[in-house]
């Protein structure tokens, strides 16, 4: 049985898989390392680990390695899948890169196709996330010119959310800090880099940072309408595992 394993990262994910692919092959079992789960089908073989590590001066860049039939809209679509952290992704991807090999760049009109179905199903999932975080996250002051704001999010959607700030807010140093997964990005008016950081590693406000919450929860009453409060709506579009990140308190 072929167990291939990689780092944890999209890019090692897919240096591990290129010599399969470019072989119309997938392996048996796709894990990441350090995450041993039993195969399902029992076997008296001795597992084949396969090692993601890179020859010397290879950039794991996908794009660099000329599938053919993967277009860029593919690889986007399997990298947002992947940022799902569904159980099982790293598989559904494999299948569905051989899959766009073969349609040589067809492969997203094959709608029906669980293959295509599961992966943009988990893409379109990241893209709804990483899109409500956009309206969602609240920046407090910690520092001069600091800003830092935390997120608890269902997917791993900070890599796409840090691009989008750094054009917002070029001009101010600001962190994003994910909770769940214990990482955060940080950007310093230069460079965005993203960092490992403690869930419990929460940073005290400004003095100046009660003030500005105080007028914002002013501003955010004052343009309430309370008969036309409508709480179901309202959670359809912000989630209470959104509201303790919120300086505003939906509902009131």
């Amino acid at each position: 049985m072929n167990i291939l394993r990689y780092d944890g990262s999209f890019y090692g994910l897919i240096c591990a898989l290129a010599p399969y692919l470019y072989r119309h092959q997938l392996p048996d079992v796709v894990e990441r390392e350090n995450v041993r789960q039993p195969a399902l089908i029992p076997t008296d073989e001795e597992p084949q680990m396969i090692s993601t590590a890179l020859a010397p001066g290879l950039a794991c860049d996908p794009q660099a390695f000329r599938l053919p039939g993967v277009s860029r809209e593919s690889w986007l679509n399997a990298w947002h899948a992947f940022l799902s952290e569904a159980p099982g992704i790293e598989t559904m991807i494999a299948r569905y890169l051989l899959l766009a090999i073969e349609k040589r760049g067809a492969v997203d009109t094959y709608l029906t196709d669980d293959r295509v179905r599961n992966i943009n199903r988990f893409a379109h999932r990241v893209l709804a996330e990483k899109h409500r975080f956009m309206g969602l996250l609240r920046f407090r002051n910690i520092g001069q010119n600091l800003y830092y704001a935390s997120i608890n999010s269902d997917n791993f959607v900070l890599p796409l959310l840090a691009p989008f700030f750094v054009e917002r807010f070029a001009d101010q140093q600001w962190i994003i800090h994910d909770r769940r997964r214990e990482v955060a990005a940080m950007y310093d008016l230069r460079v965005w880099t993203i960092i490992e950081r403690s869930a419990g590693d929460l940073p005290e406000d400004s003095p100046e940072e009660d003030a500005a919450q105080r007028l914002w929860r002013c501003f955010f009453d004052s343009i309430a309408v309370r008969e036309r409060l409508n709480l179901a709506l309202q959670q359809k579009f912000i989630p209470k595992k959104y509201w303790s990140d919120l300086i505003e308190t939906p509902g009131r």
